[in-house]
């Protein structure tokens, strides 16, 4: 029989940033977490929105290998110039320090391939048989987890496939101070400088156009220079190749193994949500774990579901609406344009009503009564820490006061500040001061 090594409350499979933050944040619960997974030895560049890097600060999780944020240069379509600032990330440093940050919180990591996860045996099966068992399990390997969606709509859970190809190769004129994204007739670009001489560049084009030797070199190098559109950049010695269409892999919970990360859902990178993704997954991974081993299935469910299959839906549109933003006519944009459908990505019908969700209270699942807004589809339960719905129901049929009779007379036990910043999310989900706020509170509707 092939030697166990030991049994933990919760074991994870795969280390990228989504399983390794899973893993800090799980044994800062109190948690005997494993974590299997082999550590990153090629060089990977990313962007790093400002977003994620103020969470992980937040959280206090390392930076290592996030540079300094900065502006980058857009050439895609009605879009020339600066756009937005991201910080671009040395992934191997950068993930390599989030695994030692996962055993100095006390998570046992096993570097080692996987060979197998078997959630009907509650155990993560390594390469030589070994064996991590525990009372639950997370998948987090990524785009390497299989799909676990079946059914007439898979298909349509999966947007057209996508090579990248990526690697480091000589500086070129015009991309030496900046992060930057082109849209090209075959596909897009984007690169970053790695220092004075090398740049990272990544190069994304149809699969369809690799044909059917698909994994060699001159394949390969073919669509490298069909995208960049010129034969003077050479492809990268050791260029790193990787299927990233979006997909939905798992829209429901598996209870005996959650998914985190592009292990659930895989967004199309140019969405820049990826690492969002990946990072505010493992935030999710503390409460579904609080509720699975304390037999609150229901709710992890629901919690799962409305995050997942939401989060995928909404990214896939917008996606979708850049990719038609680029004014392109070639095969490579017309099959993004129209994937997934033609739903906006922005209900903007939606009028201010209540609804029942699954929210994180304290670091639990609870069930609470939500606010959905046009800004806020999925649903807001709090607003600067304050519960929103017993704050409106305080409110009552009186119109909206000002800033300064917001804070007397709706929430004097708040800070000025705390009831100033609660009011400017009110008016930003789109109500008027001196307006009563156009809520049935009594039965959830519309009005």
């Amino acid at each position: 029989m092939a030697p166990r090594i030991g049994t933990f409350d919760i074991a994870i499979a795969g280390g990228g940033p989504a399983g390794s933050v899973a893993a800090i944040l799980l044994a800062r619960a109190g948690y005997r977490v494993a974590l299997a997974t082999l550590p990153p030895r090629a060089a990977r560049f990313e962007g790093m929105s400002a977003r994620v890097a103020s969470i992980l600060h937040r959280h206090g999780l390392p930076l290592d290998g996030v540079g300094t944020a900065q502006q980058r240069q857009v050439r895609w379509g009605a879009f020339q110039g600066g756009q937005n600032n991201e910080h671009p990330a040395d992934r191997s440093t950068f993930d390599n320090q989030l695994l030692e940050a996962a055993r100095a919180s006390g998570a046992a990591v096993f570097c080692t391939a996987i060979a197998a996860v078997r959630p009907d045996k509650r155990h993560i099966r390594l390469a030589g048989g070994r064996k991590i068992t525990a009372a639950l399990l997370f998948e987090a390997r990524g785009r390497r987890a299989p799909r676990l969606f079946a059914g007439s709509g898979r298909d349509r859970c999966a947007g057209p496939d996508t090579i990248s190809v990526a690697g480091i190769v000589p500086p070129l004129a015009g991309y030496m101070e900046t992060p930057r994204i082109d849209a090209r007739s075959n596909g897009w670009i984007w690169s970053t400088p790695v220092n004075r001489n090398q740049l990272w560049l990544q190069a994304v084009g149809d699969a369809d156009s690799l044909g059917p030797k698909a994994g060699g070199k001159t394949a390969v190098s073919a669509l490298w220079h069909s995208v960049l559109e010129e034969t003077s950049i050479p492809l990268p010695r050791r260029p790193a190749v990787h299927a990233i269409a979006a997909r939905l892999a798992a829209p429901e919970l598996d209870p005996l193994c959650p998914r985190l990360g592009d292990a659930a859902v895989a967004l199309d990178p140019l969405s820049g949500h990826g690492m969002f993704w990946a990072v505010s997954s493992a935030l999710m991974a503390v409460p579904i774990a609080n509720a699975l081993l304390n037999g609150q299935t229901a709710l992890a469910r629901d919690f799962y579901r409305d995050r997942v299959a939401a989060t995928f839906w909404r990214q896939a549109r917008i996606g979708r609406d850049f990719y038609r933003e680029a004014g392109l006519g070639s095969p490579f944009w017309d099959r993004r344009a129209a994937w997934p459908d033609d739903t906006p990505a922005h209900d903007t019908g939606i009028r201010p009503h209540i609804s029942s969700r699954v929210v994180v209270q304290d670091g639990r699942l609870a069930r609470r009564d939500v606010l959905i807004t046009r800004d806020a589809p999925g649903g807001a339960a709090f607003a600067c820490g304050q519960e929103i719905i017993p704050l409106l129901r305080r409110l009552g049929t009186r119109p909206l006061p000002g800033r300064a009779g917001f804070h007397t007379s709706v929430l004097p036990e708040a800070s000025p500040q705390a009831a100033n910043a609660i009011h400017q999310w009110l008016i930003a989900q789109g109500f008027t001061e001196g307006t009563q706020i156009p809520l049935d509170l009594s039965n959830r509707e519309t009005i």
